[in-house]
C-alpha cells in the first residue's frame, strides 16, 4: 500500500468532510486488491473514508492496474471518489 499527504487551498469544488467540514487535506491511498488491481481512494486528514461507508462499500473507490499515488491518481481520488462517494452519503444519511 501506498499513500500521499495532498493539501489544497480553500476551494468550492471538493465536497466537505460530513465529520470535521475539512476540504483541503486528505491523504490518497492505493492498495494492491488482486494480481493485477489497484484500489485508489481519498481520506479526510481526521481519517473519515466514505468509501467504507457501510451502505457504499468500495464502489466508489477507483480501479488501477498500476496503482499508486500519482498527480493523477490523486486529482481523480478528490475528485471522483471523495466527492461522489460524500455526495451519496449526505443524500442518504438523515
Amino acid at each position: 500500500m501506498s499513500q500521499r499527504k495532498v493539501k489544497y487551498k480553500e476551494n468550492h469544488v471538493i465536497e466537505r468532510c460530513p465529520k470535521c467540514n475539512n476540504n483541503t487535506e486528505f491523504t490518497v491511498q492505493s492498495e494492491q486488491v488482486a494480481i493485477d488491481g489497484c484500489e485508489i481512494w481519498a481520506e479526510c486528514i481526521c481519517g473519515f473514508d466514505p468509501t467504507s461507508h457501510e451502505a457504499l462499500g468500495s464502489f466508489y473507490r477507483l480501479e488501477s492496474v498500476m496503482g499508486g499515488c500519482d498527480d493523477e491518481n490523486c486529482q481523480d481520488a478528490i475528485l471522483c471518489s471523495w466527492n461522489e462517494s460524500v455526495k451519496d452519503i449526505l443524500k442518504f444519511t438523515p
